[in-house]
């Protein structure tokens, strides 16, 4: 371990040595015990480390936590209040997509979308055929000397 590498974890992970890399950690505190020059770098980085301990995110009271629950979907309340842990991605599918169950009756009505789309295109031509087709859409359809070759 040299100063230099010292400097480095210490301005990377702070004064505090239980946050240093395992590795190193012994090194950097036999450094730290035997060097000046050391300790002067871990004393310039305790007061930032105490900022950035006071600015750290407090725990939410019980309070807040129960009104978040409150809000969320009852599948998803019920299973945190249970202490059951749902994987993320559930969570997320439970919590923004609540009319899950209600999928077939979805799947259905884009099928029949799906079908009519396809079954209305599939019968353009023929109905353009037709003479009862306006004539100027007659027009367009049997003059295509506008269409660039």
């Amino acid at each position: 371990m040299n100063l230099d590498r010292f400097a480095e974890i210490v301005a990377a992970y702070g004064a505090d040595p239980a946050l240093w890399p395992a590795a190193e950690r012994r090194a950097a505190e036999a450094l730290a015990q035997a060097s000046s020059e050391a300790r002067r770098l871990l004393d310039q980085a305790a007061p930032l480390d105490h900022l950035l301990r006071q600015a750290a995110m407090p725990q939410p009271s019980a309070d807040l936590a129960q009104r978040i629950l409150a809000r969320l979907p009852a599948r998803v309340a019920a299973h945190r209040i249970s202490g059951r842990r749902l994987s993320a991605w559930k969570e997320f599918s439970l919590a923004a997509f609540p009319f899950r169950a209600a999928w077939p009756q979805f799947a259905v009505l884009a099928l029949a979308l799906s079908l009519g789309i396809g079954a209305g295109l599939g019968g353009l031509e023929e109905i353009l055929a037709e003479d009862s087709t306006p004539y100027a859409v007659q027009m367009v359809i049997a003059d295509a000397s506008f269409i660039p070759e």
